[in-house]
């Protein structure tokens, strides 16, 4: 084979690698967006729950849904809500990353969902805890790596972030300047008047 053929057939080899490389390139990128999406998926779940859990730890208060149709709803829960939703639009390159932004589960009409139990001076322990609070979000992030301008291309994967966090509510306990005071007897004679005399 002579030199310039070497040549030609070296060139055409290369043309026809090229498009593989340029598909491994965008490929490796949108693995890492993809994990990249995934991580911010769960941090925001993380932080939307911290952030519902220590928001409103009020008494609840019933009051009706926006809805008319609908079984009343606590305030708590509304506050709750909006304070996760404020917090998962926070974060940084989520809206980028998910496709029409991140969204609750399929079967949830909310991001957070709580549980609490109530706990009575016999079984709280010190008696310093009034309740306990458990709140927990999901988030969902459909995401196509965001490959851009080839978006779509290696398809998409749904992405679901978890928090959880505890809160627990302090009994109020009365200082000691509330306190009642003990009962005085006023027939002890003072010690000063006796001296005196």
């Amino acid at each position: 084979m002579r030199r310039d053929e070497a040549g030609s057939v070296s060139s055409l080899e290369l043309m026809a690698l090229t498009p593989m490389l340029a598909l491994l390139v965008l490929f490796i990128l949108w693995a890492g967006r993809a994990s990249r999406a995934e991580l911010i998926t769960s941090l925001a779940a993380e932080e939307a729950a911290v952030a519902a859990a220590v928001c409103c730890n009020a008494n609840t208060v019933e009051e009706p849904a926006d809805d008319p149709d609908a079984p009343p709803r606590s305030r708590q829960v509304s506050d709750r809500e909006i304070m996760a939703e404020a917090v998962i639009a926070a974060r940084p390159g989520l809206d980028y990353l998910c496709l029409g932004g991140p969204r609750p589960a399929a079967d949830s009409s909310g991001y957070v969902t709580t549980a609490q139990a109530d706990l009575t001076a016999a079984n709280s322990g010190t008696s310093l805890a009034e309740r306990v609070l458990v709140v927990t979000t999901h988030v969902t992030c459909e995401t196509d790596g965001a490959t851009a301008p080839v978006r779509g291309l290696f398809g998409t994967r749904t992405l679901h972030g978890h928090g959880a966090h505890i809160a627990v509510r302090p009994r109020m306990v009365p200082s000691h300047d509330e306190q009642e005071p003990e009962n005085v007897d006023d027939s002890t004679p003072d010690s000063t008047d006796e001296t005196a005399s």
